[in-house]
């Protein structure tokens, strides 16, 4: 990685890497020596962690979406499964399968 000891500023990828914990102690201080001198790479600290903060809100929302839709899904299933089991019950009741009359004859 390249730290700022001359006029350059810190590359988007590096502040992403640095917002993330993926540097090394050493790459920490350099960032943050880096940063308290120059106010162009704060303001795009700010602008990826604004980005980053966006996301994971959009995330959270999407997949508590996701899970309400899945857990109507399933109570929609469940449901008619029980319709389903109550309809055949009854057709078993009032209409016995054939097979069931062979078994007697055949024992």
């Amino acid at each position: 990685m390249r730290t700022n000891r001359s006029r350059e500023h810190l590359a988007d990828e590096i502040l992403a890497a640095f917002l993330d914990g993926e540097v090394s102690k050493s790459q920490i201080r350099a960032i943050q020596n880096h940063l308290n001198l120059c106010w162009k790479c704060r303001s795009a600290l700010a602008e990826l962690e604004t980005a980053a903060e966006a996301t994971s809100r959009l995330l959270a929302e999407r997949s508590k979406d996701e899970i309400d839709r899945s857990l109507q899904a399933r109570e929609r299933f469940l449901r008619w499964k029980a319709a389903f089991e109550a309809r055949e019950l009854f057709f078993f009741k009032c209409h016995p399968p054939q097979w069931a009359f062979a078994g007697g004859v055949l024992a």
